[in-house]
């Protein structure tokens, strides 16, 4: 079986304007930052699979896909989110065939941190 929390990072981390903005703080597999990022070093994603299917023959994968989108302000979160939204959603490439928005962004606040970010999920189409 495909990793597909590799092949979901290594397709964000390909998309010029996602990556001018968070560099390589793309985050697999994750709820939340590593240790020792703070919202000051830069804006960050982190993301995990809730679930999803394969195809009848096991050619496909779609995991729906839950993103958060950190930075130091709300504002600064959801332009995060924006550029994470125009990478994925009608997005394709060799092993993203197709990413798909859930539900639109919204601004929530870590109740331990309270780091403001966006959260989003999205159906995305992979090429096992």
């Amino acid at each position: 079986m495909i990793d597909a929390n590799a092949k979901i990072r290594e397709y964000l981390l390909t998309d010029v304007p996602l990556v001018n903005l968070v560099g390589a703080r793309i985050y697999a597999g994750r709820d939340v930052p590593p240790e020792g990022y703070q919202p000051q070093d830069g804006a960050a994603i982190t993301f995990r699979l809730r679930g999803g299917s394969p195809d009848y023959d096991d050619a496909l994968l779609t995991p729906s896909v839950q993103f958060k989108c950190y930075a130091a302000t709300e504002i600064d979160a959801m332009t995060c989110y924006r550029a994470l939204y125009d990478a994925l959603h009608n997005g394709t490439g060799a092993t993203v065939l197709h990413g798909e928005s859930e539900i639109l962004g919204q601004s929530l606040e870590e109740p331990n941190t309270q780091w403001p970010f966006v959260l989003s999920y999205f159906q995305i189409m992979l090429r096992q």
